[in-house]
């Protein structure tokens, strides 16, 4: 749209005189009339430059003039321009009082001029005005098309914005990262987002569609939200010097708000088919159907590695909690929630990730090509399980339980079923005993894991420490847990007597009673290895029947 002050600049206004209201020329006008009636109400619009000869106002008082005015000006017109000379030498006092007071521009023609001129210029240069913003707006839509399909990430479309405007651009995501274009300082775009968010909270309204709000005294942003699949996600704005915005200028973000929820379709489109060729690949690799390395490599889409620099280490993980024991989409959401934060995490970790749900477990074949070595990998792994499981507290409010088990390192993607297969045994011990995350930390559970017969768990407890067992049911003894602590702390009896906080003679009758029970020779080597095997199935299968 073009100003007052911008017309008022062509030579057919070089007679024209602006006598009252001059803070008002930044208005914009939106078309030219000509109206020389007292009751123009039916006659005008919103940013009409109105052209009189001053006809209409011949022979009227103070009161009637006032109303006039103010009927213009309660339209929203931009202005209003009389010709002296025939009806009127000057404007009345009254008229420039009023027009001042509502910095509404009267502007006078101190010689005659064909209104008819007037018009047909402004329409021209209005027409003009609007083809050529019309051509803008649609090479920057194109512009907008090309970076939906092209770009990674969301900067460069708001950078466009910003060089199609002039305007400061926020990008301000409730529960992610706020981006500016051009970059703000951290003190600035920080104080930004906090008015933006108080702003929002103030007018729920428009935290739901486009509209100017009100960041303080001299600040304001035209705001619209972006929704998507159903959510408002985020939030585009333009800094603005006041609360009134041109249509093209709210075109232009709307425009970047449909591009940007292009782009996250886009992106949630590709994110979908790259976990359904992950789910792919992870499944034939558990059916062991996939054997070329290089295949392998490729099929993932990692560069091939030469011997020795790639590892990967398979994970699962199990969650239980009271709102994923059923179907549907909420909690189909919860899951999808659970994978995008997991990769977040192994992503902090500098590991790649192939991930898969299944049957309510999440699969993870964890990938580094970095030269660090296995005990690296691991600990990246440790500081990830870490991280995982108090992301499940906050994210489940404590009430989760969530079990966790990684395979060893390998050094070909070929041995991930392997990794997976130790994996699930670590797991199978972990939602039984927790604090066990590693295969090569099972000790002797990677043992237990192997039996699948409960019957020779328990036989073998019988024939090695059945008789303890049974002395302390019928006498309600403590000889079990009393050899177990001794034999873990290496025969230590002042240690062992100070856990089982017991005094130490006790702890000799204790111990006198067990070699009664299990024989002289209980603390030989043999002897003593099948004890400590045995105390180790009975905890795992108590914990399991518990």
């Amino acid at each position: 749209m073009i100003s007052i002050a911008e017309v008022l600049k062509r030579p057919l206004f070089r007679h024209a005189k602006v006598v009252a209201g001059q803070n008002g020329t930044i208005r914009n006008i939106g078309w030219v009339h000509i109206v020389d009636i007292k009751n123009a109400g039916l006659y005008i619009n919103k940013d009409d430059l109105i052209l009189s000869t001053g006809l209409g106002l011949v022979g009227t008082n103070e009161k009637e003039r006032e109303e006039y005015l103010k009927e213009l000006i309660q339209h929203g017109v931009a202005g209003l321009c009389i010709e002296l000379g025939d009806y009127f030498s000057q404007l009345p006092p009254d008229m420039l009082t009023i027009a001042n007071q509502h910095d509404f521009p009267l502007i006078v023609f101190t010689k005659r001029i064909r209104f008819v001129e007037i018009t047909q210029e402004i329409h021209s240069l209005l027409v003009n005005h609007q083809l050529e913003t019309l051509r803008n707006l649609t090479a920057f839509s194109q512009e907008l098309q090309r970076l939906t399909v092209q770009v990674a990430g969301i900067r460069p479309i708001l950078a466009a914005l910003h060089r199609h405007t002039s305007h400061q651009v926020v990008y301000y995501s409730p529960s992610g990262e706020s981006l500016f274009a051009p970059i703000s300082s951290p003190s600035e775009a920080e104080d930004i987002v906090t008015l933006y968010r108080e702003a929002l909270a103030k007018a729920p309204l428009s935290s739901r569609q486009a509209g100017v709000l009100q960041l303080n005294a001299h600040r304001f942003i035209l705001s619209q939200p972006v929704t998507f699949l159903g959510q408002t996600v985020s939030y585009i704005g333009l800094l603005i010097s006041g609360k009134k915005v041109s249509e093209s200028l709210l075109m232009s973000l709307d425009y970047t708000v449909k591009s940007v929820t292009n782009f996250l379709l886009r992106r949630l489109f590709l994110e979908e088919k790259r976990q359904e060729g992950q789910k792919r690949f992870l499944i034939n690799l558990l059916q062991g159907t996939i054997s070329d390395e290089e295949q392998a490599q490729e099929q993932i889409g990692i560069p091939v590695s030469p011997a020795g620099s790639l590892l990967c280490m398979a994970g699962i993980a199990s969650i239980n909690h009271a709102t994923l024991r059923y179907e549907g989409e909420s909690v189909e959401s919860i899951y999808q929630d659970i994978v995008l934060l997991v990769r977040s995490l192994l992503r902090k970790q500098e590991l790649q990730a192939l991930l898969m749900l299944e049957e309510k477990k999440l699969y993870m074949l964890c990938l580094t090509t970095k030269p660090p070595g296995r005990y690296s990998m691991k600990e990246r792994v440790k500081e990830f399980i870490g991280q995982f499981e108090q992301a499940m507290l906050h994210m489940f409010e404590g009430d989760v339980q969530a079990a966790i088990g990684f395979g060893q390192a390998k050094a070909q993607i070929t041995k991930g079923k392997e990794s997976f297969e130790e994996a699930k045994e670590v797991l199978k011990i972990n939602q039984t005993i927790s604090g066990h995350y590693f295969y090569e930390d099972l000790g002797m559970y990677q043992i237990a894991s192997k039996v699948t017969s409960k019957v020779f768990l328990q036989d073998f407890i019988t024939n090695h420490i059945g008789t303890l067992l049974d002395y302390d049911k019928s006498n309600n003894a403590q000889l079990f847990e009393t050899l177990r602590v001794y034999l873990k702390h290496m025969g230590s009896k002042q240690s062992a007597a100070q856990e089982l906080f017991i005094h130490r003679q006790t702890l000799y009758h204790r111990l006198e009673k067990c070699r009664e029970l299990l024989g002289d020779d209980y603390l030989t080597q043999e002897k003593r290895l099948c004890i400590e095997t045995a105390i180790l199935f009975y905890d795992l299968l108590r914990k399991k029947d518990g």
